[in-house]
């Protein structure tokens, strides 16, 4: 659609404005500058900045079609880039990293630290990024170069009051102040339009909200009377505020919310484009590394702690990753992303006139590795959708909070 096309090359330009400084995380093709910016390091550079090394004999899981097209590819041989700033919800294509999975599809791929998906994804100066739908899906309506190409996990975020708040249901939030940490129309408050919507209380009048950056902020606040409620990391609460904080109502527990992705693995558009069976490989290997992560938690777990890109009591970031369901389906991912759509037009959040769902689902959704396509994987949906094409297998015998009143 010509409108689209329009509102994509305004959106890069926009975002480029914005990112002049940031350092390159790599374009499609060539390998990252390692001079423009200390927030950006590669792995790479922490072994001493050694080239990349390629070998053209085909990886025994890569098959001969794909493998002639991937030599083809501009990126084939370099070093190609993702974002992974740490953290247990985005963790799944790192973890693919990790586990080699990249490697046994011939791909040469490494994290780098820097700033948002959006701004960096968007832009191309990484090639994949994972977080948010609440924080990625407006700017990709706009016209950000990039989209989704599977599913995370679900859940992640809940509001929550002080434990002797008089405040018992959604419904008693009408007239209360609610903290949010992002800025105004951003991802908290985009979550926090969603939850108030479903149970009956109008987000956009009912309610007023407060930004506030620091959680420990918000926390006095909360204490002081100053906000009455807060949208906050399930894991943020469960690791200091067990006894203090209890849940009114969730993205990862309520039931009305279990049945959608919170995060979602986006992709730039340019990198899909010229290196589509780089991409489909890619996803696979993050797809696979979704799976190990629910399957096996503990493990997964301790190779965060190993590589310092987790930390606090081990305990509690089990509880929180078992809470992930990571590895979700194409079907489920699809499904909600398209409900999603529906609920950010309806409510204003996605502003562009005479847009539709559908519209949405043009810009947001290329499913480059159908599910079907990976041998053997199973999925983590909580609850099954229908057109599913792969099973879905659970971890047995989760980590179960007994802290908190959070069950799964």
């Amino acid at each position: 659609m010509k409108w689209m096309d329009a509102k994509r090359l305004a959106a890069t330009a926009m975002v480029a404005a914005m990112t002049v400084s940031l350092a390159a995380c790599g374009t499609p093709g060539e390998p990252a500058n390692k001079n423009d910016s200390a927030k950006t390091e590669s792995k790479s550079e922490r072994k001493g900045g050694e080239d990349v090394k390629t070998d053209a004999e085909r990886p025994e899981a890569v098959s001969e079609e794909d493998w002639e097209a991937m030599q083809k590819e501009p990126v084939f041989g370099t070093e190609i880039n993702y974002l992974f700033n740490g953290g247990a919800c985005v963790s799944a294509k790192y973890m693919a990293e990790v586990q080699g999975y990249y490697e046994e599809y011939g791909i040469n791929a490494t994290y780098m630290e820097g700033d948002s998906v959006v701004t960096t994804v968007g832009t191309g100066q990484c090639m994949w990024g994972t977080d948010h739908i609440a924080t990625m899906l407006v700017p990709v309506t706009n016209g950000v170069d990039m989209t989704f190409v599977a599913g995370a996990h679900i859940g992640c975020k809940s509001i929550f009051v002080n434990a002797d708040s008089d405040i018992k249901t959604v419904e008693d939030l009408k007239g209360k102040k609610i903290a949010i940490h992002d800025g105004i129309g951003n991802s908290d408050q985009n979550i926090t339009y969603r939850l108030l919507d479903e149970y009956g209380v109008d987000p956009t009048k009912d309610v007023e909200y407060l930004d506030i950056a620091d959680s420990a902020a918000t926390v006095a606040a909360m204490e002081s009377g100053e906000v009455d409620a807060s949208i906050f990391s399930d894991y943020f609460v469960l690791a200091n505020y067990p006894e203090d904080m209890r849940m009114i109502c969730s993205i990862t527990y309520s039931p009305e919310f279990q049945d959608e992705p919170c995060c979602v693995t986006a992709m730039n558009n340019k990198f899909i484009k010229e290196n589509p069976v780089h991409a489909k490989y890619v996803v696979m290997a993050i797809k696979r590394a979704g799976e190990y992560s629910r399957l096996n938690s503990e493990e997964a777990v301790q190779a965060m702690f190993d590589t310092d890109k987790m930390t606090g009591e081990k305990e509690n970031q089990m509880v929180f990753w078992d809470s992930l369901h990571f590895g979700l389906s194409d079907a489920f991912t699809e499904r909600a992303l398209k409900e999603i759509a529906e609920d950010y037009i309806r409510l204003g959040i996605i502003t562009e006139k005479d847009i539709t769902a559908e519209d949405v689902m043009e810009l947001a959704w290329t499913p480059v590795c159908p599910d079907e396509e990976i041998e053997g994987l199973t999925v983590g949906d909580p609850v099954e959708p229908e057109n599913a094409t792969v099973p879905v297998k659970q971890k047995e015998n989760p980590v179960v909070s007994e802290k908190f009143g959070l069950s799964k």
